[in-house]
């Protein structure tokens, strides 16, 4: 990698499959310059409806294409066709140095992502300038035509997943008719480990975390990764890489794993006498991430909630599973007559509630002394304080 990135705006130009060209000069911004403009061919049409061949507009476009495009993100780089040097792909590449079936012209890569629309994509191109004539032509033109090679894009750009449940990151690619290797790697914290790996020279899985399944069907070219009974362990940044012959593309989708609290508030029922005081507590356990904030309001009779200030908190706790657990405790104010009727509550906001959180309520009663009498074998009469 270069000790500098020098980044200029460019331009990206994707016409509806079979690639029909189009006029240069109503295309090119004045902030564009000539050879930054690239308009992308290609033959399979999967990156103008995915794998929706119906689509009327590009996938990317999503269902508000005012909304969208604000929110798209598109870079384009040079790329240099190389092998592989991991086990599962190195077997695609018996011989040494890049054949010459790859072609001669220039190799860039282009990288976007809508996750408004929920889709990405990479594509490898190839620019077309093989002969001598092409490349005249290509040097006297303000637009670098280049068509995609190989393109791996996802429809799960973002996902989110309760504990012990099922998820599947979508993955499928286009490219030429050979071999082909995929691998799954996940990030997280500064870590990463490989997720499950497909040998395509020995057609074979290589590496396969327990509860990780390849959907391999070669002919739509789905390499998608389910991952059964997931936990915080699988939550991170999902990569999968798909290998060919001295070329290899990636999409990065991210998993987070999001489980909504338990919320119990104790003591319930709540009955003090006038003068008393007494402190609640409101157990909020077996949450993620660790994102949880409780507020405590007091209401009085007809009256508006008011927050609660002498309020305090336990440490947080995790268990085996991954989840936390922390106490929240609110001190009551001496109880007035006025007081009886009305109501503590703690609200539990967190990443797996809706945006209104979670309420717990207990209603302050009056304290009731009752004095029963009962009679013994004796016939002798005897009070008890219930």
């Amino acid at each position: 990698m270069p000790r500098a990135l020098s980044q200029r705006p460019a331009l990206l130009l994707l016409p509806p499959p079979p690639g029909r060209r189009v006029e240069e000069a109503t295309l090119l911004p004045p902030e564009v310059e000539p050879g930054l403009a690239f308009q992308l061919l290609d033959p399979s049409g999967t990156l103008w409806g995915g794998r929706d061949q119906g689509s009327p507009r590009p996938f990317w476009l999503g269902p508000d294409p005012a909304r969208t495009e604000e929110a798209v993100s598109c870079e384009i780089n040079a790329y240099v066709p190389q092998e592989a040097h991991v086990a599962w792909a190195s077997g695609l590449e018996p011989g040494q140095g890049c054949p010459q079936s790859l072609g001669e012209g220039k190799w860039f890569i282009v990288t976007l992502r809508s996750p408004e629309a929920g889709y990405g994509f990479s594509s490898i191109l190839n620019e077309e300038g093989s002969s001598p004539w092409k490349r005249e032509a290509a040097a006297r033109s303000s637009v670098t035509t280049a068509t995609a090679v190989l393109s791996v894009f996802t429809r799960t750009p973002q996902l989110q997943s309760r504990l012990g449940t099922e998820v599947l990151l979508d993955c499928g690619f286009s490219g030429p008719a050979s071999p082909f290797s995929v691998e799954w790697r996940l990030q997280h914290g500064g870590a990463g480990r490989v997720v499950l790996a497909y040998d395509g020279a020995a057609r074979r899985i290589s590496v396969a975390e327990k509860g990780a399944r390849l959907f391999l069907d070669p002919e739509t070219h789905n390499v998608s990764l389910q991952l059964q009974n997931v936990g915080v362990r699988q939550e991170g940044t999902y990569i999968c890489t798909v290998y060919f012959p001295h070329l290899r593309v990636q999409q990065a989708m991210e998993l987070q794993v999001v489980e909504p609290p338990t919320v119990t508030l104790r003591p319930n029922p709540l009955s003090l006498p006038p003068g008393a005081q007494a402190e609640l507590a409101c157990e909020v356990s077996g949450f993620y991430p660790q994102k949880a904030a409780v507020t405590w309001r007091w209401r009085s009779p007809g009256a508006a909630p008011e927050v609660l200030l002498d309020t305090w908190e336990s440490g947080h706790r995790q268990s085996p599973d991954g989840t936390y657990t922390f106490t929240s405790h609110a001190r009551v104010r001496p109880v007035r007559p006025q007081d009886h009727g009305g109501s503590y509550s703690c609200h539990v906001a967190h990443p797996g509630l809706e945006e209104a959180g979670l309420r717990k309520t207990v209603q302050l009663h009056e304290w009731f002394v009752t004095r029963n009498v009962d009679v013994g074998y004796t016939n002798s009469p005897y009070i008890s304080d219930l």
